[in-house]
């Protein structure tokens, strides 16, 4: 169906419908290629060769690019290829293509990297080696020579003053290898950390009782799924680029300013997404540019796959974070003080590195919320691969520390999991600086102890796990070890706090002729699709099937944001409400067609103050709560999760069946996860929807964002003792139990020292006394 926009417009158009898996792609002539890296995080790359390089096949760098060698992302300036001074571990400087894809490989083990590298040492044989004396056969004769004919000192020192400054000589990258740089730091403080000064501070909060713990949550994408790459093709004068990318605009205006080309000769084809996160946003285009170079060079056909490793090194989702909490509270389980440090390496670099430490810093309280707030959060670089941002799943690492440490809490101070949560949750603090609804917190927490039987397990387990510590029971001829946990956590539709993305989308619908009707947008999954047509129906009072969703954009239409910063239900769906409710009114007024095109109101994002960093910092949440009941085996230390319950409270749930289906895909990609090289195996799985009259919100991400928390609770329960990282392994587990037991002998060792001193020094307080109390007669011997 053609377009029902101003008519008849001839522009080029291009699909952002994924299609196909860039790695079943074929065409005759086909080049595998090969990313080649650097052998060195430091030193000046002065060339790349391969020696006896065969026909057919190419190496191409950053000198082979026809238009820009870099680009520029939020003001950072990414390279295609390295050059010059190395950036950082493994950076790429090459790509290898050739027909035979053993070979490239095999010829990827030949390539020459020489670096140039001046030091202070070779400026001066340099100095010396072009003084003009005539006859200085080597330096030692030229420094003898000068010793004896003091007139040439004059033109000696003048060529050491041309020398460049030893800043320029020497190279600083081999100081700065491991050296970290903070990049960006956000700091909140509210109640007694900012009245009070430092004496008064300790002396009230001494008062409470403190737990203090780091957390840290790796996300990790599974081995099984299409690796990133790109398949990239010359055809009619125009390259074809195909590959999975969240972000069409940027690849496209990547690849045009790489290869200095029309817009027009530009056709990016969107492949199908396999993963369980996105695929790295811009790191997407970078990829895709290196296969196009290598395409474009060579008249040839070329794909390139990251291997399973490359993958896991260089486009993990997210960044290394490790978040530190104390939190004081009183015997009641309420926190009265929440002191947090949240430490993050962005690698070499990060378009997005503010915006990540921000949304951690409001995310890393959850719904919780304390009178008085620290809150210290560090961003560096480092020389460790860049970084992107996983828009979907920001919050999850920062809701997964806050989750554990509240049960940690709930541990110190004796209070069942759910009455600690609700009553930090319903605490109305008017210094606490960001606005995140608990609506429905309470409902979701009830429904899952209830279908879980939570709290008689939680009490009989954890009554076990004390016991086994306390007797020294050895698990090696017990019954499993069992455990389990509970967390609850949110995923958003819509952040206002940044200042790169423009989360306010315009959708465009047009009412045709004969009730037909046209949504222009990206298409979503089947099932979204599914929820707008019905949305679109209900309003228009048509049938379903006349609904098309248009995904044809011309170039000036393309969306400038990645896909990932809109929530295909909680914000699109509205707009397409209002867009269909605006045609309804003009439809028996106008002629046909009638487009209506809207986005989100201004004074919504009008909560979020920027300038003070507080304020509602969300368009909308959706929350769930996840329990799990674990087993492990005490012989392996294998885990077996025996059940997972699951409540969600999503507002207005448009299709229960297809939200079902989403939740449990969720839970099978996040179960290979938690453990390295791993899924672990379930017996029953529950889920369970409140029918609310929230704003509606994704049901995706809340697995993610509850599930981990909930597991490494229930297995620390089964280990006593806190289980603080995933994922993990067997020996990691078995290592926590060792360190457990070699703390515990510590302890006991000290005690008995102690009493043992304390034995000794009553006896010989006892014999004192005994010989004041019975002194010798006198002449007798004593």
């Amino acid at each position: 169906m053609p377009r029902a926009k101003k008519s008849e417009k001839k522009n080029q158009t291009f699909s952002l419908e994924a299609k196909d898996y860039y790695s079943d792609m074929q065409k005759e002539n086909l080049l595998y290629a090969a990313l080649v890296r650097s052998p060195t995080t430091i030193g000046k790359i002065k060339n790349i060769t391969i020696e006896n390089l065969p026909e057919g096949y190419y190496l191409f760098t950053a000198k082979d690019i026809p238009g820009s060698k870099t680009i520029k992302i939020n003001n950072n300036e990414i390279r295609i290829f390295g050059f010059d001074n190395v950036a950082y571990k493994d950076e790429p400087i090459g790509i290898i293509a050739g027909p035979n894809e053993r070979k490239v490989f095999e010829l990827l083990e030949n390539v020459q990297v020489s670096f140039d590298i001046e030091n202070l040492e070779t400026a001066l044989k340099n100095v010396i080696k072009n003084r003009k004396h005539p006859v200085a056969l080597n330096e030692q004769i030229a420094i003898n020579e000068i010793e004896e004919n003091p007139t040439d000192l004059t033109d000696f020192v003048s060529q050491i003053n041309k020398l460049p400054s030893l800043d320029t000589v020497i190279d600083k990258n081999r100081t700065d290898e491991n050296t970290q740089k903070n990049i960006y730091t956000r700091e909140v403080k509210t109640g007694i950390f900012k009245e009070l000064p430092d004496d008064e501070r300790t002396a009230l909060l001494n008062s409470y009782s403190c737990c203090e713990k780091s957390w840290k949550l790796t996300l990790e994408n599974p081995t099984w799924k299409e690796t990133c790459g790109a398949f990239c093709y010359m055809e009619s004068g125009k390259i074809h680029v195909c590959a999975s990318t969240r972000w069409t605009s940027l690849m496209h205006k990547t690849i045009q300013k790489v290869l200095d080309l029309p817009a027009e000769n530009i056709m990016v084809h969107k492949t199908k997404d396999s993963g369980v996160y996105s695929k790295g946003l811009w790191r997407s285009s970078q990829l895709a540019a290196q296969v196009a170079t290598a395409a474009y060079l060579s008249k040839h056909p070329v794909k390139l796959a990251l291997s399973q490793q490359e993958q896991q090194l260089y486009m993990a989702p997210g960044i290394d974070t490790e978040i530190s909490y104390k939190t004081y509270f009183t015997n009641e389980g309420k926190i009265k003080a929440l002191d947090v440090y949240i430490k993050s390496d962005v690698g070499a670099l990060n378009p997005f590195a503010k915006e990540i430490t921000d949304r951690l810093v409001i995310s890393c309280a959850g719904f919780y919320k304390p009178e008085n707030v620290n809150i210290l959060a560090e961003c560096f670089s480092s020389k460790n691969p860049p970084t992107s941002i996983n828009i979907k799943n920001v919050d999850s690492q920062a809701l997964f520390a806050i989750e554990n440490q509240i049960q940690l809490i709930c541990e110190k101070s004796k209070v069942f999991p759910d009455e600690a949560r609700i009553l930090n949750s319903e605490c109305e603090s008017r210094d606490f600086p960001f606005e995140i609804s608990s609506a429905g917190l309470k409902e979701t927490l009830e429904n899952t102890l209830k279908i879980s039987d939570f709290n008689r397990k939680y009490a009989s387990f954890h009554m076990d796990a004390i016991d086994r510590v306390e007797k020294d029971t050895r698990p090696f001829f017990a019954l499993p070890l069992r455990g389990v946990g509970i967390a609850s956590g949110y995923n958003v539709s819509g952040y206002y706090g940044t200042d790169f993305f423009d989360y306010n989308p315009k959708i465009e619908v047009t009412l045709l002729q004969n009730d037909k009707v046209v949504i222009h947008a990206v298409k979503p999954s089947e099932v979204i699709q599914d929820i707008w047509k019905s949305t679109a129906a209900e309003i228009l009072q048509i049938e379903r099937n006349n609904i098309e969703i248009n995904s044809e954009f011309t170039l000036e239409e393309i969306p400038q944001e990645p896909e990932d910063t809109l929530s295909s239900i909680g914000i699109i769906n509205e707009i397409i409400r209002k867009c269909c409710n605006d045609i309804q009114k003009k439809r028996f007024h106008q002629p046909l067609p009638i487009t209506s095109k809207k986005g989100i109101s201004t004074p919504l994002k009008k909560g979020w103050n920027e300038t003070d960093f507080c304020g509602k910092p969300f368009h909308g949440t959706s929350i769930a709560t996840t329990a799990v009941e674990i087993e492990l085996d005490p012989y392996t230390y294998s885990e077996k999760i025996k059940g997972i319950w699951i409540t969600v409270d999503c507002g207005e749930l448009f299709d229960e069946k297809a939200a079902l289906k989403t939740i449990r895909l969720e839970l099978q990609q996040v179960l290979t996860t938690l453990v390295e090289e791993k899924s672990i195996p379930y017996d029953n799985c529950e889920i369970r929807f409140i029918h609310s009259k929230n704003k509606n919100g994704q049901v995706g991400e809340l697995v993610k964002n509850t599930l981990p928390a909930a597991f490494s609770s229930a297995l620390s329960m089964a280990l006593t003792t806190e289980l603080t990282k995933l994922p993990c392994t067997e020996m990691k587990l078995f290592k926590l139990i060792r360190e457990r037991e070699e703390e515990k002998n510590k302890i006991i060792e000290k005690e008995n020292l102690e009493k043992s001193t304390a034995e000794k020094t009553g006896n010989e307080k006892n014999a004192e006394k005994t010989s004041l109390e019975n002194p010798p007669e006198e002449g007798g011997i004593e």
